[in-house]
C-alpha cells in the first residue's frame, strides 16, 4: 500500500511516518514496509483513546509498531524468525544501548524535544535511559512522590502531542480519508516541526 500525498497532514504527523518507516524498514523485507506502517498509523489513529489512557506514551507508540512487525511475520508463518528478531530488537535491549538510530527512537526525542527543559530531562533520564525513579530522585534531590508526579505530567504532555499530530479520526475537512505523506525513501532521522 502506497499512502498519497495531502496537504491536510501536520509535519508532526509527517515526522511521526517517516520515523516509524524507518523503524519497521530495519526489521522487514522493504516490499513489507508500506503496509505494516500503514497498519502501525491506523492503529495508532483507532486507538487514540488507549493513546490517551498510556502512562508511558512513547513506550506504547514502540508497542503497536512492535506488535505489528511480530503480526507481519506471524501472517507470513515465520513466527521463529519474528521471535529472534524481535528478541534481537534495540528497543527491547539495555536502556544504555541507542533504541533506533536513526529512525523511531530519533521521532520520539523530537517530540519531546519540543517538550519543557524539565520535562525533557525527566523523560531521557527515566523513559528513554531506562533510570530509576528513585535513582533519579536521590542524584537531583527530589523527593520520590515528587518525581512520580512531574514523571507522569511529562507523559501526559507527551502523549497530547503525540495525539495531537495524529489527523482527527483520519479522514480530512472533506470527510475524506486522511492520507500521509509519501513513503520516507530513506531512513533517515526525522524532526517534527511545529506541535
Amino acid at each position: 500500500m502506497k499512502f498519497a500525498s495531502t496537504h491536510h497532514t501536520t509535519s508532526d504527523w509527517q515526522a511521526l511516518q517517516k520515523g516509524l518507516r524507518s523503524f519497521v524498514y530495519h526489521r522487514l523485507p522493504q516490499d513489507a514496509v508500506d503496509d505494516v506502517v500503514a497498519d502501525i498509523l491506523e492503529t495508532i489513529i483507532r486507538k487514540k483513546s488507549d493513546l490517551r489512557l498510556a502512562s508511558n506514551p512513547s513506550a506504547w507508540v514502540y508497542a503497536v509498531a512492535r506488535s505489528k512487525v511480530a503480526d507481519f511475520y506471524r501472517r507470513q508463518g515465520r513466527e521463529h524468525t519474528a521471535l529472534q528478531t524481535l528478541n534481537n530488537d534495540p528497543t527491547l535491549l539495555n536502556h544504555d544501548e541507542p533504541h533506533d538510530k536513526p529512525g523511531l527512537h530519533d521521532c520520539v526525542m523530537g517530540f519531546i524535544g519540543r517538550l519543557s527543559e524539565t520535562d525533557q530531562t525527566i523523560l531521557e533520564e527515566i523513559d528513554i535511559n531506562g533510570t530509576r525513579q528513585t535513582d533519579f530522585a536521590t542524584r537531583n534531590a527530589i523527593a520520590l512522590p515528587t518525581v512520580k508526579s512531574r514523571v507522569q505530567r511529562a507523559r501526559n504532555r507527551l502523549r497530547d502531542r503525540l495525539i495531537a499530530c495524529c489527523p482527527a479520526n483520519g479522514e480530512d475537512s472533506n470527510g475524506n480519508a486522511t492520507t500521509c505523506q509519501g513513503a520516507c525513501d530513506s531512513a533517515t532521522s526525522c524532526a517534527p516541526g511545529r506541535i
